[in-house]
């Protein structure tokens, strides 16, 4: 998949048409891989790349930064995502304060057909455009129809009755509600980042302490989780929170890996989250702790069993 950074750089792939889907794309969760699935089918007949373009950073960190939510994957993970969607190309808009001031029509004329030629336009039932949100549903499909590009508006995908959106993932994962994001995402949630020294307490249990690339992290607790070290994926039960037992201050991801002895600090890793098995708690004593903490090995153990494998 190509990544452009702009929809300037990106106007000589484009020039021969395109198929377009223009969004967000936080996450991509089961609604966003629905309508991804649609624009590829759609560039295969029609013989001409399947283009997602979004922005970089999301609108509402421009607009309104002080409530801003914390975003489900980080860019490069994004990125990532996508390619594995059967897109052709990925276009990431800087979004700026002029940027925002574009209105509809000329955001449409000026970066849509000018520089991205699409012969077809698919989007989410409740996308909006241009200064102030002034473009919806309607204005795309008028300004479609004027220039001959066909349209796709693509209606809410539920789960169990409920909408998905990036908004209930973000809810569900910060809520530690692990199986639930799972169903949205059609994936387990995961976040990267560098593992660090830890404190060495000597429980005789070794941990792999992770310092995280990611904004949404899991509610405090202790999850079934699998670790992804290069091209090795390993069973691991993952504490997030304080430590209370010893008067942490500072929220640490700690993951104990089985069967993996040798040290992991400074490697990259890749930590999936499988079910929450329960909520942080603070023990009279680090034998106690340690005692807990084997129980929660074996509760990781009964989740694994009862777990479909994931294609991760």
């Amino acid at each position: 998949m190509k990544v452009f950074t702009s929809s300037r750089a990106a106007r000589a792939f484009c020039k021969k048409g395109t198929a377009l889907a223009i969004g967000n794309y936080d996450g991509i969760h089961q609604g966003h891989r629905f309508i991804l699935g649609l624009l590829a089918r759609e560039a295969e007949k029609r013989d001409v790349p399947a283009v997602v373009y979004t922005f970089d950073p999301h609108p509402v960190r421009v607009l309104a930064p002080n409530v801003a939510p914390p975003l489900i994957n980080t860019r490069r993970q994004k990125i990532g995502l996508l390619g594995l969607c059967g897109v052709s190309a990925t276009i990431l808009e800087k979004f700026t304060p002029s940027f925002s001031r574009l209105s509809a029509e000329d955001f449409f004329q000026k970066i849509l057909v000018d520089r991205l030629n699409p012969c077809f336009v698919i989007v989410g039932y409740d996308f909006t455009f241009g200064l102030r949100r002034q473009g919806n549903i309607e204005t795309l499909e008028r300004l479609c129809f004027q220039n001959r590009i066909d349209v796709k508006i693509v209606e809410p995908v539920l789960q169990k009755g409920t909408l998905v959106s990036s908004s209930l993932i973000r809810r569900y994962v910060r809520e530690g509600r692990i199986a639930e994001a799972t169903r949205g995402l059609a994936r387990p949630y995961f976040i990267e980042g560098r593992i660090i020294r830890g404190k060495q307490r000597g429980l005789g249990i070794p941990t792999a302490n992770l310092k995280s690339e990611n904004e949404l992290i899991p509610r405090e607790g202790v999850y079934a989780t699998q670790t992804e070290i290069g091209k090795k994926k390993l069973k691991s039960v993952t504490n997030i929170g304080f430590n209370p037992t010893f008067g942490n201050r500072t929220l640490s991801i700690e993951t104990h890996i089985l069967g993996l002895k040798k040290r992991l600090v400074g490697r990259q890793i890749r930590l999936y989250f499988i079910d929450r098995i329960r909520s942080e708690k603070k023990f009279r004593s680090p034998k106690e702790l340690v005692r807990q903490i084997r129980k929660d090995i074996s509760a990781a153990k009964r989740i694994w069993r009862r777990e479909k494998p994931w294609n991760l």
